[in-house]
């Protein structure tokens, strides 16, 4: 692709992909359904073009996000309890506060 300077650019994506210069002297990316995976629940040549929507995949994304966060979180959790336990001054047998 050249960009608006002239200048050569590498982009990652589907052969499908069109680029055009628009009347504006900017460029763009056209047939981009290329970019999201296929539906497996429709195989064969007569489905070629279903392919999974951007919001399904954003919240896949989302979702595995939000896991990985809660591992770290809960690794992280304990860390904390751990070095709370570290801390907590010991106290000599008989020497505990009573109710009286």
């Amino acid at each position: 692709m050249i960009d608006s300077q002239d200048k050569e650019m590498e982009i990652a994506g589907c052969v499908e992909i069109k680029g055009i210069r628009g009347t504006d002297k900017r460029c763009y990316f056209v047939d981009l359904q290329g970019l999201f995976p296929r539906d497996a629940n429709f195989l064969g040549e007569d489905y070629h073009t279903c392919c999974l929507r951007q919001e399904i995949l954003v919240l896949y994304q989302r979702n595995k996000n939000i896991e990985f966060a809660q591992k770290e979180m809960e690794a992280f959790d304990k860390q904390i309890e751990k070095e709370r336990k570290e801390r907590e001054p010991k106290v000599a047998e008989g020497t505990e506060a009573t109710e009286e």
